[in-house]
């Protein structure tokens, strides 16, 4: 008959049974979608305090909030942390000036040279998502599973190409199109 508090722990700085898999990749990318690493004495800081809320669930974690409106400002703010996170609305004429850029990129290319720009792009997100060096490093003909792609990352680097593309581009845009010169072409 007594009230419970559910804790949905973010990610602690310490590795355990949980986290002992994670590997820098893992870790970079939950960073660059703004949660931090708790450290011990913050999550028993979390605990102390959640004892005392008296609510029935809360999230004790550390976010970067800096990441967090560089990513709304993209458009790329995941949907649970949109209500965290105020940022100004853009005025209609920046969002006309900012619309189609790689439509405009593309506009003046044969069709060569706008695979070439596409699977750029397409190899530059590749390594931003998976923490690569660099574009050179993401071979075009690799499969996306070779290359380290996971549900998550694979989200990730949709929805990183949709808001550059301005297209509305499938869950399953990595399985549909399993290598970086299959996804240029398809784009």
């Amino acid at each position: 008959g007594l009230p419970a508090t559910s804790l949905a722990w973010g990610l602690w700085a310490d590795s355990s049974a949980m986290t002992g898999e994670l590997d820098d990749a893992d870790v970079s990318r939950m960073s660059r979608g703004g949660v931090v690493a708790l450290s011990a004495t913050e999550g028993l800081e979390l605990f102390d305090a959640a004892g005392r809320l008296g609510e029935a669930v809360l999230v004790p974690m550390s976010l970067d909030m800096a990441a967090l409106r560089a990513q709304a400002g993209s458009g790329a703010l995941a949907p649970l942390f949109r209500g965290l996170v105020r940022v100004p609305a853009r005025r209609a004429a920046e969002g006309v000036a900012a619309s189609g850029v790689l439509a405009r990129r593309l506009a003046g290319l044969d069709e060569a040279q706008q695979l070439d720009v596409l699977l750029d792009l397409v190899r530059t997100n590749v390594a931003t998502v998976l923490g690569y060096a660099g574009p050179e490093t993401v071979e075009p003909d690799r499969s996306f599973r070779e290359l380290g792609f996971d549900s998550l990352t694979a989200v990730e680097l949709r929805n990183a190409l949709g808001a550059v593309s301005e297209l509305r581009l499938p869950a399953t845009l990595v399985f549909d199109y399993p290598t970086p010169a299959v996804l240029a072409e398809f784009l």
